[in-house]
């Protein structure tokens, strides 16, 4: 199929999705029809092929390798950062956790220290409310 045929066909497919562009593609159509041999048009696009090339050795010019290697740093040098903040979050991580611990073990202590100190029977069970009178005080009600 020549080169025209394939135009005149990509023509008509876009008059059919494209039905405001109809009168361009019509009038395109028209227009290589009536201007351009086929067979000259043919003869221009042999020529204008391209030349094959031996692709089994291509040297990168300097600008490119530069370039390529700058690109490769960027990476390697983002990578350790990223490295450096996981460690790094990983040890606050850990800090925080026990720390986190710590504050839990000393919640559960005050409680056991609360109820020695107000003389709390040690068999009931209680439960920490805010007092009603406003004071914002935590009382012990007895279950």
């Amino acid at each position: 199929m020549s080169v025209l045929n394939k135009l005149l066909n990509m023509l008509d497919e876009l008059k059919e999705e494209n039905p405001e562009l109809a009168n361009k593609a019509l009038l395109a159509a028209e227009t290589l029809k009536a201007g351009i041999d086929p067979e000259e048009l043919e003869e221009e696009w042999d020529e204008e092929e391209e030349e094959e090339f031996d692709d089994s050795y291509v040297e990168i010019s300097e600008e490119d390798t530069k370039h390529f290697f700058r690109l490769r740093e960027l990476m390697n040098k983002k990578i350790t950062e990223y490295g450096t903040y996981m460690r790094d979050h990983e040890v606050r991580k850990n800090l925080l956790l026990e720390d986190i611990e710590v504050a839990r073990q000393d919640n559960e202590n005050i409680v056991d220290i609360l109820r020695e100190k107000y003389g709390l029977d040690p068999n009931a069970e209680y439960s920490m409310e805010i007092n009603s009178d406003g004071s914002g005080n935590i009382v012990f009600v007895k279950q």
